[in-house]
């Protein structure tokens, strides 16, 4: 799965709190803009263009980037608990550090995205069980300490960003041992969610979820029946949402931060392959951190089958995604 998210998400990134910026702008920087550099999206650094285009998977405007693809080195975390073999309802260190594969004893400086050199998402094996947590970072490495609710297998995604080395991510699979929670099976299709008195719906444009298409989604909320401006809403780790989308089968990832169009969240993505999609969409009011839920069912389609309205991607996105 390449899902690429953006209410931005957003989320997720972006998943993902964002400005237009003016046409005159646009105008005088393409304007301005070196013929011969390197453009990338700053969430997905192997999509590359011109000044002025969009990410063909996110709908984020490429920025100016003088790295190559993927950046000069080859990253991987290295992961370690303390005690090695965590259990339920008991507390386990978690330090996760990243190295270069080729300089392997050379510490890995970290870029701060949304406010956090990394998060890391967790989710149990079959995606019934979600969290986002920030690992603090304690000179060379990242340290959370943490107490999983039931045993069972899990997946976590470290996300971070090297300085200078780009978007990395690392699945690291984490067994816990004590009373696993009973598995839960997605099959139907669930997009609009109650959470903490709110209720959140996701609408592609044209009513199918596809592959095979750039997808344009409305992320909607409304409370007791009134519709809500997520404008209005704090933001969270600097963005108005953040969005991660994991699919069931291979467990792909996306996280990304929506962008935000008229009153909801405005979200682009891209799926690659059909099936069943988890999805959690997370924002912020009066301090509190509310995570709506949301299972997808994508199916076959054809390219161009689901045509986006013209508007949709005239917007300029966060430059802050991953």
């Amino acid at each position: 799965m390449k899902f690429n998210l953006f209410f931005s998400l957003a989320l997720f990134a972006g998943l993902f709190c964002a400005s237009c910026k003016g046409g005159s702008d646009k105008n005088h920087s393409m304007a301005n803009a070196d013929p011969n550099a390197t453009y990338a999206c700053p969430m997905h650094p192997d999509v590359r263009g011109k000044a002025g285009d969009k990410c063909s998977k996110c709908g984020m405007a490429l920025v100016h980037s003088d790295a190559p693809a993927g950046g000069t080195h080859q990253y991987k975390v290295v992961f370690a608990a303390d005690p090695a073999a965590p259990a339920s309802g008991k507390p386990v260190k978690m330090t996760f550090t990243p190295t270069m594969t080729d300089k392997p004893g050379e510490a890995v400086p970290l870029d701060v995205v949304h406010e956090k050199k990394m998060h890391l998402i967790m989710v149990s094996n079959d995606l019934s069980w979600f969290d986002h947590q920030h690992p603090e970072y304690n000179g060379t490495g990242l340290d959370l300490s943490y107490t999983f609710p039931k045993g069972g297998d899990y997946l976590l995604f470290a996300d971070y960003a090297p300085a200078g080395g780009g978007h990395q991510l690392e699945k690291i699979p984490v067994q816990v041992s004590g009373t696993p929670a009973r598995p839960v099976v997605f099959t139907d299709a669930k997009t609009s969610v109650k959470v903490d008195g709110y209720d959140v719906t996701l609408t592609p444009a044209g009513g199918k979820w596809l592959i095979n298409n750039p997808m344009h989604i409305a992320g909607t909320v409304t409370q007791a029946g009134k519709s809500l401006d997520v404008n209005a809403f704090e933001n969270y780790l600097g963005a108005k949402a953040h969005v991660v989308v994991i699919g069931l089968a291979d467990k792909n990832y996306e996280h990304v931060h929506p962008n935000v169009e008229g009153n909801a969240f405005d979200l682009h993505t891209e799926f690659k392959t059909p099936g069943i999609y988890r999805a959690w969409l997370q924002f912020q009011t009066a301090g509190k951190v509310h995570t709506a839920d949301f299972v997808i069912k994508v199916e076959e389609g054809k390219p161009g089958e689901v045509i986006q309205s013209e508007d949709h991607g005239d917007h300029d996105h966060p430059d802050h995604a991953h």
